[in-house]
C-alpha cells in the first residue's frame, strides 16, 4: 500500500485539474488539448486477421478508420497469451515478473501497485471501466481507480454455464455509451474490453451468415461494429478532437497453428503479436514498424497528459508518433507460465529486432522478418547470438525482485467459473525443479485430449494434478 500511496501523491505534486503538455499539444496551432482517453481492448485478437494489418478477408470499418486517423503499430507485442496478465500489463506499465500476475486464476493484482486509472483520478478524470468476462471481474485487481467498474452480471446456479460470464460486444458499450453522458465536462478516462472472437466463436447475425466459413473473424467483425458505435457516440456529443482512441489486443489466437487449437501454451507470434492504434488529437496518421509493448502504452499516456509516470518497465511511445524518433531500440519479453498447470515446462520469449527466442528445453530462435511463421530455428546455427539473448531473458524473468506482491487469491467459485471458460483452475504450482526436468510443450501439445473432461497425457509429458482450492477438473480448451 505504502508504494502505491507514495506514487499517487509524486502524481498530485502541482497538479490542478488537468495539466497538459505544451510540447506535445501545443505544435499544432488551433488544436485543443484533450479531456478524454477511450482504451478499447480486444480480446484473443491476432494482428494478422484485421484489414488494417493485411488481412483482406474482413471488412472492419471502425478499426479502418482509427487506422487512417492515428498511428498503427505493426509489430505491436504482448507480455503472455492471457488475458489477466496481459491487461494487468497494459495498466501498470510492469512485466509479469514484477506485477506478479502470471496467469489467469493466479492471485489477483496487489493494490500496493499503481494503475493507470489511479493516476488519472488523482488528476480529476472521472473513471470508467466496461468488461465482458469474468476473467477481469471486479475481484481480479484492475477496478483500482476506477469510479464505475461494470464486468458481467453473473449467474450462479446449476443452469448457469460460459455464457453467464462473459458477454456481447453491443452490451459493453450499451454501458459504456451511457457513462460517457454522465461525465459532464470533466475530464474522462473510459476502458472497454471485448471479449467475442473467444472461443467458442459465435458471432450474432448477419455476421454469422457473413462470416460463415471464419466464426472467428466473424467475431472480430461483430466487436468492430461496436467500435464504430463508441466512435460515433464520441463524434455526437463533441468529442471527437478531444479524445485520444487507444485500441490494444490482449494477445492473438494459435488457430491451430504450431499445434495448439486456442491460445495459453505457447508463445509464438500468432499470439504474441497483438493490434495497436493510436489516434489522438494533433496526431498525423502514420504506421509504426518497431518493436512496440504493451507496457509502453501506460507510459504514453501519462506523457501525453502530462502526469508524472511511476517507474515501469515501459517507455512512451509518443517520439515515434510524431516522427521524432524512428527507433526507440526497445527488446520485448513474454511468457506463459500456463503449461505448468499440465507438468509442463513454462515458456518465455524474447524479441530483439528480427530475431525471436523462446526459452525452452529445446530452445528455439528464429529470424522473425525471413521466417514470420517460425518454423526454421536457427539456435544452433547462431549460438552466440542464442546464448547472449538467453542470459538478457534471464535477467527479464528474475524481475525487479521487490514488486511482485499477491494480492487476494482465487475463491473456489472463481475457479469453477474460469474451468468453464476452459481456463484450468487454481493457482499454478511453481516449479522448483530446473527447466529441463520438465517436458516440452511441443513435445506433448498433440496429446492432449480436446474431449470434455478426459485430458490424456504421454507419461512422458506429466499429468494433470487437482488444485487443493477446488476441485476443478480440467477443461478441452486451453485459454
Amino acid at each position: 500500500m505504502m508504494v502505491r500511496m507514495r506514487v499517487v501523491r509524486a502524481a498530485l505534486i502541482g497538479s490542478g485539474l488537468v495539466a497538459i503538455a505544451a510540447l506535445w499539444w501545443n505544435t499544432v496551432p488551433g488544436t485543443q488539448p484533450p479531456i478524454g482517453i477511450v482504451v478499447i481492448t480486444l480480446d484473443t485478437t491476432r494482428a494478422d486477421r484485421l484489414s488494417t494489418y493485411g488481412f483482406n478477408d474482413v471488412s472492419l470499418p471502425g478499426l479502418e478508420r482509427l487506422a487512417r486517423e492515428g498511428v498503427v503499430f505493426a509489430q505491436a507485442t504482448t507480455v503472455a497469451p492471457l488475458t489477466l496478465p496481459a491487461h494487468t500489463s497494459l495498466f501498470t506499465g510492469l512485466l509479469p515478473p514484477n506485477h506478479g500476475v502470471r496467469d489467469n486464476a493466479d492471485n489477483a493484482l496487489s493494490d500496493a501497485h499503481t494503475t493507470l486509472a489511479e493516476l488519472l483520478h488523482a488528476r480529476g478524470f472521472r473513471t470508467g471501466a466496461f468488461v465482458s468476462s469474468i476473467v477481469l471481474g471486479p475481484g481480479r485487481g484492475l477496478k483500482q481507480g476506477f469510479d464505475r467498474y461494470q464486468g458481467v452480471r453473473e449467474v450462479d446456479g446449476p443452469a448457469a454455464g460460459p455464457e453467464a460470464w462473459q458477454r456481447r460486444a453491443n452490451d459493453v458499450m450499451d454501458d459504456a455509451i451511457g457513462w460517457l453522458d454522465t461525465v459532464g465536462d470533466s475530464p474522462f478516462f473510459l476502458w472497454t474490453h471485448l471479449y467475442d472472437a473467444h472461443r467458442p466463436y459465435d458471432p450474432p447475425e448477419p455476421y454469422r451468415t457473413t462470416y460463415g466459413h471464419n466464426l472467428y473473424v466473424g467475431e472480430i467483425a461483430f466487436a468492430d461494429s461496436q467500435i464504430g458505435r463508441l466512435l460515433q457516440a464520441l463524434d455526437q456529443r463533441g468529442l471527437r478532437d478531444r479524445t485520444i482512441v487507444i485500441v490494444a489486443g490482449d494477445h492473438g489466437e494459435s488457430l491451430g497453428g504450431h499445434g495448439e487449437r486456442d491460445h495459453g501454451v505457447f508463445v509464438y507470434e500468432e499470439v504474441l503479436r497483438v493490434p495497436l492504434i493510436v489516434r489522438a488529437p494533433a496526431l498525423r496518421p502514420a504506421r509504426v514498424d518497431e518493436i512496440v509493448r504493451l507496457t509502453d502504452v501506460m507510459p504514453t499516456v501519462l506523457e501525453m497528459f502530462d502526469v508524472p509516470s511511476p517507474a515501469t518497465d515501459g517507455v512512451s511511445l509518443v517520439d515515434l508518433m510524431n516522427g521524432r524518433k524512428n527507433n526507440l531500440g526497445l527488446e520485448a519479453y513474454s511468457e506463459s507460465l500456463y503449461p505448468q498447470r499440465l507438468g509442463w515446462s513454462p515458456l518465455r520469449a524474447l524479441r530483439d529486432g528480427k530475431f525471436k527466442l523462446i526459452d525452452a528445453p529445446r530452445p528455439e530462435l528464429y529470424d522473425v522478418e525471413d521466417d514470420p511463421i517460425e518454423e526454421r530455428n536457427i539456435y544452433d546455427g547462431r549460438r552466440a547470438l542464442a546464448e547472449k539473448m538467453t542470459a538478457r531473458l534471464a535477467a527479464l524473468a528474475r524481475g525487479h525482485g521487490s514488486t511482485s506482491t499477491p494480492g487476494a487469491g482465487v475463491n473456489p467459485e472463481v475457479q469453477a467459473r474460469l474451468a468453464s471458460l476452459g481456463y484450468l483452475g487454481g493457482a499454478a504450482k511453481r516449479e522448483s525443479a530446473g527447466r529441463g526436468a520438465l517436458p516440452d510443450p511441443k513435445d506433448c501439445i498433440s496429446n492432449y485430449s480436446r474431449l470434455p473432461g478426459s485430458p490424456v497425457f504421454d507419461p512422458s509429458c506429466g499429468q494433470w494434478h487437482p488444485t487443493d482450492d477446488a476441485d476443478v477438473a480440467p477443461q478441452p480448451r486451453l485459454r
